[in-house]
């Protein structure tokens, strides 16, 4: 296995199994759950809904290369790091699935 990758998911199933829905707890955030955190990073990292892009067959995270990760995880910390920035990507992930009720 290659030790960069399986670091680089590691640190991504942390931000968004245990850091961000931590978070979610102690600020207001549009969502709460694992999975929401996980699409809306997704959703961004691709600017699209991320199943366009990965097959639903596998977890998503396992089909990225490093720099999606390196890229995935940013896009976490940047979350983790100004919470209101979520409203705005979970916004940008409703609109490219056709949810977002203007």
């Amino acid at each position: 296995m290659n030790d960069a990758i399986d670091s680089l998911r590691a640190q991504y199933l942390s931000l968004i199994n245990e850091q961000l829905p931590e978070k979610a707890k102690q600020v207001s955030m549009p969502v709460r759950f694992n999975h929401c955190f996980a699409r809306i990073i997704l959703d961004n990292l691709f600017e699209a809904c991320w199943y366009e892009y990965l097959s639903r067959q596998l977890p998503a995270y396992k089909q990225l290369n490093e720099e999606q990760l390196a890229q995935a995880i940013a896009i976490a910390e940047e979350m983790l790091s100004n919470p209101e920035s979520v409203r705005q990507l979970n916004r940008n992930s409703l609109h490219w699935r056709g949810k977002l009720r203007e």
